[in-house]
């Protein structure tokens, strides 16, 4: 008898993972998740699992169409295909790790694509696919592997805890469309835009309606100019707003109070808003109504085009998450503290409605509600301002991608913009960029490429707070405090011993940013552990090494420094490659494990790059990526310093595997001693000679 699954089903993961057949269909795309989708899905499950007062987590629906082939029932996926062949391979990881033993075989398979459909397979028999086809799906497995344990750790849990949350608690909701449903039309109204209010569309309406209706036209602009993360929010006020808003050079604001604000715009002949259509005249059900229908309120149109500046900058932040950035940070410190709220405020967007509703509970009466409403809209300006000031950005001139950290200008007699570096002695957009702003370029690169998801940007908080409790804050302020920063993330998190790990959110918000561990008990297992090394570790072996040969470069005794990292950036480099191969190639020796999996012997590269590696020998690899100047541009610091070494010693052994760790050594434990890292070693390898040991 054919089973009939008509009914909208609640399952767990462990139900969702047994129950029926899925068939991924041919007009699906290949699954195509990598770094930042999978971590972002670990951290979500793991953050609910830390909170008692959770036990659902509801993750998504998967939506599908039953079909019956002879006598067989099977789930055609519509949509949902991604996660549910992210916790798939979850599964598979788990179950190798003692925690799902029920797990015996996928319930998941792809129509005419068997290379995925054996990927899957031999994970869960504890295998690995070398088919390229399905390279994500063992990319995937890979990084949940390097991150589960570090992600636990950071929310004091295990996996016996994780695994009985995820299979237990967490909840998919199974849609199956009607039987007389076309595909065609179904897929053409799932992609079309708009069809939701955006959750902070929603939370805009919430504390709009604790003010008074002359109030909102004053929200509604800032609100929408804050909210466009792609350009400087200077840009998203009409010039007349501009004038009144900020000072005469377009940098400051005027007046950090909501009411002395209204008052400038009061005086000025309501340069606010001119027009009902404009918004002044919204209501809170209008503004739903315009919402569904994607209605946006656009700006005067003042003859001030720039120059394409929104398609020139690009935000490392969506608007949700910076909404709660900015809560988090002027919460700390303001007149509604509270112990207990501020530590329930997650940088998890997930929870943005939720997160604002318990802080608007928290207080005594409406009065206090719009007083926090009044005071938050006006920090959110000011944060916003500090964030285009002293967070990067991505720039794109010319057709080419860089980090930036600019801050926005008005010209002299003008209503024209420029862009000068932030820590320019002068503003001219010509000036180049000296040292130590480089450097902080560089530290935001390093922490934003180490974890590039949209939530639990902790760093990020950490300049906030910094620039908002000191607003002249100086170039070797900001600079010292990302390097010690960066210091207790390695030593009270990454190189952590067993029961030392701290708290990011800990961490952020010290007084002085000290590690609580101490250099003598860093855990060296956590880097010579192969592909299981955080990210972050290697960029900040990166910083260092590109740190110490700055400063080698301006020293009169080094003039011969046959070097040149002066273009090294940071970028999204994702995978952890072995130097010298696992899997040899014939006639070359396998290495000792210790040795093989050992710090000395690994890189950090890009996702692409990992697939032209291959299983070649470094001396293979030194001939195809170390040779071209180009190519060495786009390369690690490390890896260049690997290369090197093979060019200089004509190998890569055991031998100068050991060398090379010990001195990374070394050099993590001499940058780790000392604030600010005032004081530097020369790079590996600096004084090889042609066949000098």
């Amino acid at each position: 008898m054919v089973k009939i699954y008509s009914e909208v089903k609640q399952l767990t993961v462990r139900e969702f993972l047994s129950d029926g057949q899925y068939v991924i269909p041919i007009y699906q795309r290949n699954y195509d998740w990598g770094e930042r989708e999978t971590l972002q899905l670990l951290e979500d499950i793991s953050d609910y699992a830390q909170k008692n007062s959770n036990p659902k987590y509801y993750i998504g629906s998967a939506v599908v169409f039953v079909r019956n082939v002879n006598g067989t029932t099977y789930f055609e996926m519509i949509d949902g295909q991604q996660r549910l062949t992210t916790l798939t391979i979850l599964a598979s990881l788990l179950k190798h790790e003692g925690k799902a033993d029920w797990f015996k075989q996928p319930n998941l398979s792809y129509e005419h694509r068997k290379e995925a459909d054996e990927a899957l397979r031999r994970l869960q028999e504890g295998m690995q696919s070398e088919h390229p086809a399905a390279r994500n799906i063992v990319n995937v497995y890979a990084l949940l592997k390097k991150h589960l344990i570090p992600v636990l750790e950071a929310k004091g849990l295990d996996k016996a805890q994780f695994a009985d949350y995820l299979f237990n608690q967490v909840t998919i909701l199974r849609i199956p469309l009607p039987h007389d449903t076309q595909l065609n039309h179904y897929f053409e109204i799932m992609n079309t835009r708009g069809e939701q209010l955006e959750k902070h569309e929603v939370l805009k309406a919430t504390l709009m309606s604790k003010l008074q209706p002359e109030e909102h036209p004053l929200f509604h602009w800032i609100w929408e100019a804050c909210a466009d993360m792609n350009s400087y929010v200077q840009m998203n006020f009409s010039i007349e707003q501009r004038r009144i808003i900020f000072d005469d050079q377009w940098a400051e604001l005027r007046h950090r109070h909501f009411e002395a604000l209204g008052e400038a715009f009061g005086k000025d002949n309501g340069k606010l808003i001119e027009t009902e259509e404009d918004g002044a005249a919204h209501t809170l059900n209008s503004l739903f109504e315009d919402a569904k229908k994607q209605v946006r309120y656009e700006l005067p149109n003042d003859g001030n085009s720039d120059d394409g500046t929104p398609d020139r900058f690009g935000s490392i932040a969506n608007f949700p998450n910076f909404l709660l950035q900015a809560l988090k940070v002027c919460y700390h410190d303001s007149e509604f503290y509270w112990p207990e709220v501020d530590e329930a405020i997650k940088l998890d967007d997930k929870g943005l409605i939720s997160t604002f509703q318990m802080v608007l509970k928290s207080m005594a009466d409406e009065e206090e509600r719009g007083r926090f409403v009044r005071f938050f809209i006006m920090e959110l300006l000011f944060l916003r301002i500090q964030y285009d000031r002293f967070v990067i950005k991505r720039e794109s001139i010319n057709d080419a991608e860089s980090w930036s950290l600019k801050s926005i200008r008005k010209y002299d007699n003008s209503n024209k913009v420029k862009y000068v570096n932030t820590f320019s002695s002068n503003d001219s957009e010509e000036e180049s960029e000296n040292h130590a702003a480089k450097a902080i370029r560089l530290l935001e690169a390093m922490f934003h490429v180490s974890a590039p998801t949209q939530i639990y940007k902790h760093w990020l908080n950490a300049v906030l707070y910094a620039v908002y409790r000191e607003e002249a804050i100086t170039r070797s302020d900001l600079r010292e405090r990302l390097y010690d920063l960066a210091r207790c993330f390695m030593l009270d998190v990454y190189l952590a011993g067993e029961g030392k790990v701290h708290r990011f959110e800990e961490i952020v918000f010290r007084e002085r940013y000290e590690p609580e561990n101490r250099i003598e008990e860093i855990n060296w297992r956590r880097i010579d552990c192969g592909c299981n090394v955080h990210n972050f570790i290697f960029n900040f072996y990166d910083f260092i090494t590109w740190q110490k040969w700055q400063k080698w470069q301006n020293d009169p005794k080094s003039q011969n420094n046959p070097k040149d990292y002066s273009k090294f950036d940071f970028s999204y480099r994702t995978s952890v490659e072995h130097f010298y191969p696992q899997k040899p190639m014939k006639g070359y020796d396998c290495l000792n494990e210790d040795v093989l999996h050992s710090f000395g012997n690994l890189c950090l590269i890009s996702s692409s790059m990992n697939s032209k590696f291959s299983n070649n020998m470094p001396k293979a690899k030194l001939a195809n990526f170390g040779l071209d100047e180009e190519v060495r541009n786009g390369l690690s610091l490390k890896l260049l310093e690997m290369m090197d070494v093979v060019k200089v010693k004509g190998d890569w052994s055991e031998n100068e595997i050991k060398v090379f760790n010990e001195e990374a050594k070394q050099r993590f434990q001499e940058a780790l001693s000392n604030q600010g890292g005032r004081e530097t070693i020369p790079p590996i390898g600096h004084d090889l000679k042609e066949g000098k040991e």
